[in-house]
């Protein structure tokens, strides 16, 4: 008896594609996470603004501005606060990590954020750290760690209730904030629920595509740094209550990162509260909705933050 065998096609290559990441090459990879390219206006439409209304914020907002965390010039953060004395327990705090992929961005833009909270009677902290390559990714990470540690040790002076401090971040402020919710503060000296919360926004928990695509240029990471600095590798039982947050206009890859931690997280037991996919924002737009009384975001930043 003849035997049939199944006939094989073989498809055509498309041009010299080579997968590097999912279904990626190198070129869709770099694509995929540019935001700059998804939204090339966002210096004029977002930055000008935000910048023009955070010196309108220093200027009007009490703050205490530079203040030194760390030896580098710009190991600096502010602490802005409501008017008056602050009650004996202490005003809860929401922390602000700066984006800027790791290579760029500075707290004084995100001033402007203050007045959202310290008109909710508490303080608002921003800092900004060395950015790559003048640092390594895991140097970066550890400075903004010691602005963690520099606020516990200073509650008492700058009227902070230690038991209500909330980091948030956005873009690799948002990577940022969620390895600051699963580092260990016990080992450092610190309660082992230093933050009370966290609201990571866009942010990338995986850096493994980071690593291959253009931004490595400047952050150049290796396989073991990026494994080790991707918060879904290292998820803790113990990481405080998370809300996540990715604007639904964003590029595919920052929302699908955003669902993959969320998912990581239900896995390990520590689902997080809420994932937030803001309508019709993108990269820079749910910038605005974060303390907006309005948008999707602010009652779990207010749960958050027990205002």
């Amino acid at each position: 008896m003849r035997k049939c065998y199944p006939r094989i096609i073989l498809l055509p290559a498309i041009g010299s594609m080579t997968l590097i990441y999912r279904d990626f090459d190198q070129a869709g990879l770099d694509a995929a996470y540019n935001n700059r390219l998804a939204v090339p206006d966002f210096e004029a439409a977002y930055v000008g603004r935000w910048m023009a209304l955070s010196a309108d914020a220093r200027a009007r907002v009490p703050c205490r501005l530079n203040l030194t965390y760390g030896p580098s010039p710009r190991q600096r953060l502010d602490v802005f606060m409501p008017p008056g004395t602050a009650p004996s327990g202490g005003r809860p705090a929401l922390l602000y990590i700066h984006g800027g992929y790791w290579q760029g961005g500075d707290k004084d833009i995100y001033s402007f954020l203050a007045s959202g909270v310290t008109d909710k009677g508490a303080l608002f902290i921003a800092a900004t750290y060395d950015l790559c390559p003048t640092v390594t990714m895991s140097a970066l990470v550890e400075q903004t760690r010691q602005v963690v540690d520099w606020v516990h040790a200073r509650a008492g002076e700058i009227g902070l209730d230690p038991g209500r401090l909330v980091v948030a971040g956005h873009s690799a402020g948002g990577h940022i904030a969620a390895t600051l919710a699963h580092t260990d503060w016990a080992a450092r000296g610190l309660p082992a629920n230093a933050l009370a919360g966290a609201l990571p926004l866009s942010g990338l928990y995986d850096l493994e595509p980071i690593r291959l695509n253009y931004l490595n240029a400047a952050c150049r990471m290796d396989a073991a740094e990026a494994a080790r600095l991707s918060p879904i590798r290292h998820i803790g039982r113990t990481a405080p209550p998370t809300v996540l947050a990715v604007g639904a206009a964003e590029l595919p890859e920052l929302v699908r990162q955003t669902r993959d931690y969320g998912a990581a997280l239900t896995r390990a037991g520590v689902p997080p509260r809420a994932i937030v996919e803001t309508s019709g924002d993108n990269h820079f737009s749910i910038v605005d909705t974060l303390l907006d009384p309005g948008s999707a975001l602010w009652p779990h930043l207010k749960s958050l933050m027990k205002l």
